[in-house]
């Protein structure tokens, strides 16, 4: 299998002809220098992967032929939904990247009291765009076929009362919480983890995640910024429940 991953909008089939065109076809002849004939591994929508050959390449678009289904498939038995406090900027995104990278199915951006990121309609309709895309070039680079579902925005409070059904184990960290990842039963039920902005979450936001059903655990002794928590506690689940061992 090409270590060359594009996704496409596009559904794949053996045999169907694909274009890509605009930032895809300069991304593959100005950065990975590939030319007709090469090998390229395209995924969509579906999960699947498929070898793919150039037949020809210009400025602005690559005509490619799918020649075979690759038996590739690298997702985690764990179904994580990450619930992940709005933070700035690069960290934001460092987030999804690395949730991507680790299995994450979902990633849900909340708002939160102590949030310092406001955002009206339109910029949270382009952030979210933004972090899909962060999420599918994870996805090319880390062997994911499925791209994680990346909602909009939406208010931690709305959440809560949109989800008081939802079948999950609850998790939230905070710091100096007693119990950790090794205590945790998980079995066969989707995880849903919550974890807080720069700023932390207000005494109402804690007592609302007590009334919903989250189980507060720690990350041992040190506070952690609320990008490295969002790692750190998923990779540890990863290994200790997961398929990262």
């Amino acid at each position: 299998m090409s270590e060359k991953r594009l996704y496409t909008q596009e559904s794949l089939t053996v045999g169907k002809r694909v274009t890509l065109s605009d930032d895809r076809a300069r991304y593959i002849g100005r950065v990975l220098r590939l030319r007709p004939s090469g090998l390229l591994t395209l995924f969509d929508d579906s999960g699947s992967a498929y070898a793919a050959t150039i037949l020809s390449i210009s400025r602005n678009s690559v005509d490619l032929e799918v020649e075979r289904r690759l038996d590739t498939d690298v997702e985690s038995p764990l179904d994580i939904q990450l619930l992940q406090g709005i933070s700035r900027g690069e960290r934001m995104e460092f987030v999804i990247q690395k949730a991507t990278e680790l299995g994450v199915r979902r990633i849900t951006p909340v708002i939160t009291e102590y949030g310092v990121v406001k955002l009206n309609a339109g910029r949270a309709i382009k952030k979210t765009a933004h972090w899909k895309g962060v999420a599918i070039s994870a996805c090319e680079q880390c062997g994911r076929n499925r791209i994680p579902t990346i909602d909009a925005p939406i208010p931690l409070r709305d959440w809560m009362g949109d989800n008081l059904q939802l079948d999950s184990t609850r998790l939230v960290m905070r710091p100096g919480a007693t119990r950790s990842a090794h205590d945790i039963d998980i079995g066969a039920r989707p995880l849903t983890l919550l974890i807080g902005p720069e700023g932390g979450f207000s005494d109402t936001e804690c007592e609302l995640t007590d009334a919903t059903g989250f189980e507060a655990i720690g990350f041992g002794p040190r506070i952690l910024r609320t990008e490295t928590a969002a790692v750190a506690i998923v990779a540890a689940l990863q290994a200790i429940h997961g398929d990262c061992r």
